[in-house]
């Protein structure tokens, strides 16, 4: 990369952070209003940084399955390689409920917005309490039915690599008794799994059939996983 390309990009992701910055902050009066005037911030931000990454950086997307997806309450259960997923999901689903990290909420302006969104936030150092707030948090949101999205690794992982499929999924598909649908993705092609370095190309995203409610904890953990990971190396490949 020569140092017009350089000073490009570096303008380019200082555009989006101000963007962000901008919108955050002109939202703040709705941290005094109902809930649902966040969730509509939130899922506009989104909206609009999808158009900047289509514009700005020819980084564009397709979404396969769509009639996967039932009308009623449900979980998304999705792979997780880059930062563009979380953008996509609060995109494309309206009052999205995502679970986040507890760091996250810790983040000016961002954290202030997912706290009134009523986002779900886990507790890694607090597994029981952790498990029992996210059951909680959970069940509020499929009463209100709100998607759930939830990357079951926990964390980003590297094009190729699977990370270890955490119990918080579990415990969100026993307890809530709604479908479950697995989410392949190749968002790490194009995007830097760690940071905001990002190159054009067309991203898919796959909804896979719904997994019912029903199956043991080993049954549904050995098809969630298996689906994914199927799937997600299947558009690796592509």
């Amino acid at each position: 990369m020569n140092i017009k390309e350089n000073f490009y990009s570096l303008f380019k992701t200082g555009f989006l952070i101000f963007i962000t910055l901008f919108i955050a902050i002109i939202g703040l009066p709705c941290l005094f209003l109902p809930r649902k005037y966040t969730a509509m911030l939130i899922h506009n931000w989104s909206k609009i940084m999808l158009i900047l990454f289509k514009k700005l950086d020819n980084l564009d997307w397709e979404v396969t399955g769509e009639e996967n997806i039932p009308s009623g309450p449900f979980i998304i259960a999705s792979k997780h390689q880059s930062i563009w997923d979380t953008v996509f999901f609060t995109a494309f689903f309206n009052d999205a409920a995502m679970v986040l990290k507890k760091i996250i909420i810790f983040i000016p302006f961002y954290g202030w917005h997912a706290i009134k969104a009523k986002m779900i936030w886990l507790d890694r150092g607090a597994h029981s309490k952790a498990l029992r707030r996210l059951i909680k948090q959970g069940e509020e949101c499929s009463k209100n039915n709100r998607p759930i999205i939830i990357f079951p690794e926990g964390t980003r992982s590297s094009v190729g690599e699977k990370g270890e499929y955490k119990s918080g999924i579990s415990a969100l598909y026993k307890f809530l008794g709604v479908p479950c649908i697995p989410v392949a993705l190749n968002s790490g092609l194009l995007w830097k799994t760690k940071g905001l370095k990002r190159n054009s190309g067309k991203i898919s995203v796959k909804f896979m059939p719904a997994i019912q409610s029903g199956l043991s904890r080993k049954d549904f953990e050995s098809k969630l996983e298996e689906t994914i990971e199927r799937e997600t190396n299947l558009l690796i490949k592509k």
